[in-house]
């Protein structure tokens, strides 16, 4: 009775450890295999040049100044800014602005957009900012008459939410559940989250869902 009762407990033994290793072999990932991930972007506007804000001031006087409140609306996703110089651009001088705000992660980010003497055209900015908190001009940024004007909207570079090594690991993507048979235009970031962004090709309207499978790197979760 005793060897009959060893001869059970083996074979239960024996029969659950070969469950827990088929367990284990469908539950760990292999470093050679890789997750596709994926992301929906609801109902994107078209890129609109002054939405955050228009015809703002900028320096009035031979001093740097900033806007941080006020401000008339901010992207509807994840995307990149947009400044473009207004009024008399005569008066745009060398500088940078610094725009600041908050990536997809909510973590503060910031990013500098250069302009020339004379600038009549709009800087696009990389970075997918969720929200807009301050626009810092330099003192340079105007002279003369300080009678140029700004405006700060949004691009079509939308912020995607994980990293990726390389902008080749985008697999595919959709537009209203249609596939692109063009890519998307990908820019990719290792370490930095609001670095990768996709334009997409189809239509950002505010009615049509976007959507990227893509290969994550897991170091921005």
């Amino acid at each position: 009775m005793r060897n009959f009762l060893s001869f059970i407990l083996a074979l239960f033994f024996v029969v659950n450890s070969e469950a827990a290793v088929r367990r284990m072999a469908i539950d760990v990932k292999l470093p050679t295999q890789k997750v596709l991930e994926r992301q929906e972007i609801t109902n994107p506007g078209a890129a609109d040049t002054d939405a955050i804000e228009n015809d703002a001031a900028g320096a009035t006087s031979a001093a740097a100044a900033t806007l941080s409140s006020g401000f008339d609306g901010q992207p509807d996703v994840p995307r990149n800014v947009v400044i473009t110089p207004g009024g008399t651009t005569a008066d745009v001088g060398t500088c940078t602005v610094t725009v600041t705000g908050t990536n997809i992660k909510n973590a503060t980010i910031t990013e500098t957009f250069a302009f020339a003497d004379d600038a009549s055209t709009a800087t696009t900015g990389s970075k997918a900012f969720k929200t807009v908190s301050s626009v810092a001009w330099a003192a340079s940024c105007e002279d003369g008459t300080f009678a140029a004007t700004w405006d700060i909207g949004y691009g079509e570079k939308l912020g995607m939410n994980k990293c990726m090594d390389q902008a080749g690991h985008l697999v595919f993507s959709t537009v209203a559940g249609a596939y692109e048979t063009t890519r998307a235009t990908v820019a990719a970031d290792a370490d930095e989250v609001e670095k990768n962004t996709l334009d997409f090709n189809g239509s950002m309207n505010g009615s049509n869902d976007f959507e990227a499978f893509y290969i994550q790197n897991f170091r921005c979760l």
